[in-house]
Formats: structure tokens, C-alpha cells, sequence
């Protein structure tokens, strides 16, 4: 989109004095706020070329005007001037007590990082299951037809999950099928097992192919809350919409908490991160998937063990501070993957 240098410069003060105040803003307040020497008609005739480029909008005839997402699209891409990290949110970030002990912990935990540091909502995808590299599985028999299925990543990710069994097993038969796997696959994928298992049960006669079967099933191997094939997801710091401005409609709060219970569409915007450089920003109507009015994500990969494995993000509203939201994005990626590689 051309613009030139004057109309970029009035966009620009108005997103920046929306994002501090939430309120509209008239062609007055630019003047004042912002040195651009114009006077405010001038500002005012600028503003309406604004409106009619699909850039500002107003809400309400005597208003002033509110920046729309595609204006939030061109500040994020052409006018944004992200900012270095203060001490503080440094020394927060770097030292804040993430556990080591516990995968799930550490993820919950780090959208609360996340949450604190930003304040807005903190989620973190773990890994995909079936793209995690295994190097070793146990097998514990539960009473009725249950069992224990324990998974450790290479990157040293436990997962633990029940899986219901069609027929009555020993525990000398799970140990088997334990030593099989991790004899046979460690260092494969999960969807590499599946695979070779899957070319096993030609004959379905086989019992121990069944069995493994059983045990390896999509949907029953996943960490808790995942859909099949997903990272699962971890939120935190929900609560801070309640303290927003721009949420206290009581239909889109209801509206924004239903999207967060459809945990697979979150997942799937999230996803797309994995294979994209840097932080990345979606703005709400930009995307089929978490389409809520008025709500952007900032998120970025992390790595563990030089590999992609999740994703990390701050999600909050559209004038959200992107210029100290992304740093603190980028800089917990780079905390929790290098967690990882530790681990």
C-alpha cells in the first residue's frame, strides 16, 4: 500500500495513541500529542483518506476514529520500530523459576511467564507426539483391560497415558512388547512406529502385532487434552481480560472464552508457526482458525536439541505494544529452547 511519508506518520501517531489509551482518536489529539507540524484540519482531511482506504474506522458519528486490522497489518509490517527488551523484563525472563523436573510443568509455567511479563494470556504448544523422536517406552499393566503407556522423547519429554486394551495381557507380555520397541524403533518417530507397525499386522492372526497396535493407537498415545496428531496446549493468565478495556462486553468476553474451549483451532493457528522464521503476528480477522474481533497472537517456535518442537505466544488485543510484546515472545522461545537443549 503507498503512502506517503505525512499520511504514514498520522496512521502511526493515531495506532500508537490508541494502543495507550483505548479510546478514539480525533484529529485534536494528534496535533497535540505528536509534533507533525500540521494543523488539525489538515490532519482531519488526512484522516478521512484514512477512513476511506479501509484504514480507520469510526464508531460512533461524533467519535473519533479507531484503527482497523488492516491498519494494524500495514504498522506491524512497514511503520512498527520493535523495542530491545528493558533490564527488568530481561532479568524476569532469564531467571524466572521454570521447573526442569516435569515437561508439562515447565510449559504450564511458562505461560505464566509469559502472562506476567506481557500481561496478557501466555500459551505454549508442546511438541507434536507423532513427530517427537522416542528413545525409550515402558509398559505397565493396570487392573481390568488398562495400561500404563510411558513414553521418553530423545529430548528427554516424559509422556504419560491409560490406554484400554481389547483383550486381558500379562505384564511379561507388555514387557515384551516394551522390549521390542524400544530395540526395534528407538530413534524413530511415533509415526514411523505406527507405520512398521501397521505393515506387521498383514497377518491379524498375530497377537503380539495386535497388541502393539493396541498400545501405539492414535488418539489413546497423545498427552491429555490433544487432538490426534496436535501438540498439546497450555494457557495461562486468562484472567487479564478481565482487566482490559477492550473486553468488558459481556458477548465478546463470552465469545473470546469459547474460542479458547475450541482448544484444536488455537492449535492450528499455532502450528502454523512451526515452519515460519522469527515471531510471527496474526490479527484476528486475518485467519480461519482462532477468528475472534478485536484479539492478535505474537508467536515464535522454539527448538530443543537443534530441532523445531513448539510454539510459545502471547495473545491479547489488537492494540496490544507489539514493539515490547514480540521481544519478550522471541527472547522466552529462546529461554525455553534452550531449557530444552539442557535437559
Amino acid at each position: 500500500m503507498e503512502l506517503n511519508d505525512r499520511t504514514k506518520n498520522i496512521l502511526k501517531a493515531i495506532i500508537n495513541s490508541y494502543i495507550q489509551t483505548a479510546e478514539p482518536v480525533g484529529s485534536r489529539t494528534v496535533t497535540k500529542r505528536y509534533e507533525l507540524g500540521l494543523s488539525p484540519a489538515t490532519v482531519r482531511n488526512i484522516m478521512a483518506d484514512l477512513e476511506e482506504m479501509g484504514f480507520l474506522a469510526q464508531p460512533h458519528t461524533s467519535a473519533g476514529r479507531v484503527p482497523t486490522d488492516k491498519a494494524y497489518r500495514f504498522y506491524i509490517d512497514m511503520l512498527l520500530e520493535v523495542k530491545s527488551l528493558t533490564v527488568v523484563e530481561e532479568h524476569r525472563i532469564m531467571n524466572y523459576p521454570l521447573p526442569r523436573e516435569d515437561f508439562s510443568h515447565l510449559l504450564q509455567e511458562t505461560t505464566k511467564l509469559l502472562s506476567d511479563v506481557s500481561h496478557y494470556v501466555g500459551v505454549v504448544m508442546a511438541p507434536k507426539p507423532a513427530e517427537t523422536v522416542y528413545r525409550h517406552m515402558e509398559f505397565v499393566r493396570l487392573s481390568g483391560r488398562r495400561a500404563l503407556v510411558i513414553f521418553v522423547s530423545a529430548a528427554g519429554i516424559v509422556h504419560n497415558r491409560m490406554v484400554a486394551l481389547d483383550e486381558d495381557v500379562t505384564q511379561g507380555e507388555l514387557d515384551r512388547a516394551s522390549h521390542f520397541l524400544n530395540r526395534e524403533m528407538s530413534g524413530k518417530s511415533l509415526g514411523d512406529i505406527r507405520a512398521r507397525i501397521t505393515s506387521m499386522m498383514a497377518d491379524d492372526r498375530d497377537r503380539f502385532a495386535r497388541l502393539l497396535s493396541q498400545l501405539m493407537k492414535p488418539g489413546q498415545a497423545e498427552p491429555e487434552g490433544s487432538a490426534e496428531g496436535d501438540g498439546e496446549l497450555f494457557v495461562g493468565g486468562l484472567a487479564e481480560f478481565f482487566d482490559m478495556p477492550d473486553f468488558r462486553d459481556m458477548d465478546k468476553m463470552k465469545e473470546l472464552f469459547l474460542a479458547f474451549e475450541e482448544k484444536h483451532r488455537l492449535v492450528q493457528l499455532l502450528d502454523k508457526v512451526i515452519n515460519a522464521d522469527g515471531v510471527q503476528v496474526f490479527i484476528g480477522s486475518e485467519n480461519p482458525y482462532f477468528q475472534v474481533q478485536g484479539v492478535s497472537l505474537v508467536a515464535a517456535r522454539y527448538r530443543g536439541e537443534g530441532n523445531v518442537v513448539g510454539t510459545v505466544g502471547v495473545i491479547g488485543p489488537t492494540r496490544m505494544p507489539y514493539n515490547t510484546v514480540i521481544p519478550i515472545v522471541d527472547c522466552t522461545a529462546k529461554v525455553l529452547g534452550r531449557l530444552l537443549g539442557e535437559s
